[in-house]
């Protein structure tokens, strides 16, 4: 038998074995069991604690720091009770939906969006934010190694049905728009969902498609699915609506979408959309911004303080909405004219002349018995959309995906989207009391997480909470107790 060097085994110790694989050295967990059949004991070989190396010597394994410190925070005598409390009192409907729809995992999904929204947590540390959280003391001896919750998140990912129906409960807002989807990053070689395809970026990724519903009364998402990385497909739209039943749903599109071939698509297929035209398409009729005579407009709109006026035609069976934002054209107009002192090579008052009309107009085409106040604003949602997005990609940090199989990148995304939501409920608390200008959602939480239990005797108590936060929970009217 090869003799170990005496730079690894000096790390030896009780309970342990020293074991040389690959020309490396690892120190696993050892011990002994006795075998009533062969009359004798029999080594177990538990888990690895760590590699030696002649230069560092014993650098102990993630795995069995973690273990350590779960040992450690199972006997904690503090705990984050804030956001635990106010899941309990403020999101309570989604306690009360994830128990309908998933009465034998909810607990856990809970646990895995409270990790999601508040740490942005990859799952190998989901124990380790639920052992510092009341939610341990809620919903006790809940199994969250990182191995488990993989196996947890195959099994929910099959159950697709159960995910839309929790986000029907959600769909009867009467204003819906459709979203022609946003593209993430998968590190998965094994998923056949996972395409090579040029990102919304302008690079060639493998990519995931989700395609999404928003309510623009509800102000939250109602609806998502994963496709191909390279479906761009109308259909996606129609197979979409027909498994979340939908009914009353317009599908917004960029200025990119527009081409006659996909308007027959969505028109065969009898899909209701309001697509944005660039602003050099010839369908569109500038005979009305070129005159100052506002009496030839059928009118204008309010949004957010600004006039925009508007008038309507048809064209190739289509609906025609022009709209005029006088404000944007004087910006416009200014930057143009800036430019051609700044950048003389790209810019010219010739040029300027032939776009001067243009400035401060957006066109739209559209199949929708919507007059135009409420297709201009039902496109001025898709920048809440888009916040949506940026807001899941960013905050909750679900822009890329390391799942392995479709299964678990179902479940994934689901945990993300209820972390979605509550971040979206805050805001809108936030918006109720008037106090976006000074707290964001995440300021909010950052106060809740503050909130803290500590047990006396053998007992819980709420601890001390200082004034600031106290004077943000009144002024929302939260009591945490």
């Amino acid at each position: 038998m090869a003799k170990h060097p005496q730079w690894a085994t000096k790390h030896k110790r009780k309970g342990a074995e020293l074991r040389l694989i690959n020309g490396r050295y690892y120190l696993y967990e050892v011990s002994s069991k006795w075998d009533p059949n062969k009359k004798r004991s029999k080594k177990i070989t538990g888990k690895l604690l760590g590699k030696i190396t002649k230069e560092d010597g014993f650098i102990e394994s993630e795995k069995a720091k973690l273990r350590k410190q779960s040992l450690i925070v199972s006997n904690l005598s503090v705990k984050e009770y804030g956001i635990t409390a106010f899941i309990d009192n403020h999101l309570s409907q989604y306690k009360d939906l994830l128990k309908k729809h998933f009465p034998g995992q909810w607990e856990i999904i809970l646990v895995l969006s409270y990790g999601r929204l508040i740490y942005q947590s990859p799952l190998k540390n989901i124990a380790f934010h639920y052992a510092h959280s009341y939610l341990s003391e809620q919903y006790k001896g809940l199994s969250l190694s990182a191995k488990s919750l993989s196996v947890f998140l195959r099994e929910l990912g099959t159950n697709r049905k159960a995910i839309t129906d929790f986000f029907k409960e959600f769909t009867n807002g009467k204003n819906n728009i459709i979203f022609d989807g946003t593209d993430l990053i998968s590190y998965s070689k094994k998923m056949e969902i996972t395409k090579l395809s040029k990102s919304k970026k302008g690079n060639f990724q493998n990519l995931i498609n989700l395609i999404f519903a928003f309510s623009v009364d509800l102000q939250l998402p109602i609806y998502y699915r994963i496709v191909a990385g390279n479906i761009k497909d109308i259909k996606a739209f129609k197979l979409s609506l027909t498994e979340s039943q939908i009914s009353n749903a317009v599908i917004i599109a960029d200025k990119g979408f527009y081409s006659q071939k996909n308007i027959d698509e969505l028109n065969a297929e009898k899909l209701k959309y309001i697509i944005p035209l660039k602003r050099n398409n010839k369908l569109i009729k500038y005979d009305k911004v070129k005159t100052t005579d506002k009496k030839s407009y059928e009118g204008f709109l309010k949004y957010q303080g600004r006039i925009i006026w508007f008038y309507t035609y048809r064209a190739k069976r289509q609906t025609i909405n022009v709209y005029l934002d006088e404000e944007l054209k004087t910006r416009e107009t200014k930057d143009y004219l800036n430019r051609i002192e700044s950048l003389p090579d790209n810019y010219n008052i010739d040029t300027f002349y032939d776009k001067e009309n243009t400035f401060g107009t957006i066109a739209f085409i559209h199949n929708t018995n919507k007059i135009p106040e409420e297709t201009y604003v039902d496109y001025k949602s898709r920048g809440q959309v888009e916040t949506m997005i940026d807001t899941l990609k960013n905050i909750i940090d679900a822009d890329k995906s390391y799942m392995q199989d479709e299964q678990a990148l179902e479940a994934w995304t689901f945990i993300n989207y209820i972390a979605l939501h509550w971040y979206y409920r805050i805001y809108q608390l936030l918006v109720k009391n008037k106090l976006t200008n000074k707290y964001s959602p995440m300021d909010f939480l950052l106060f809740l997480k503050e909130i803290r239990k500590v047990k006396i005797n053998d007992k819980w108590y709420l601890a001390e909470i200082i004034t600031k936060t106290e004077d943000l929970l009144e002024r929302l009217k939260i009591h945490i107790t």
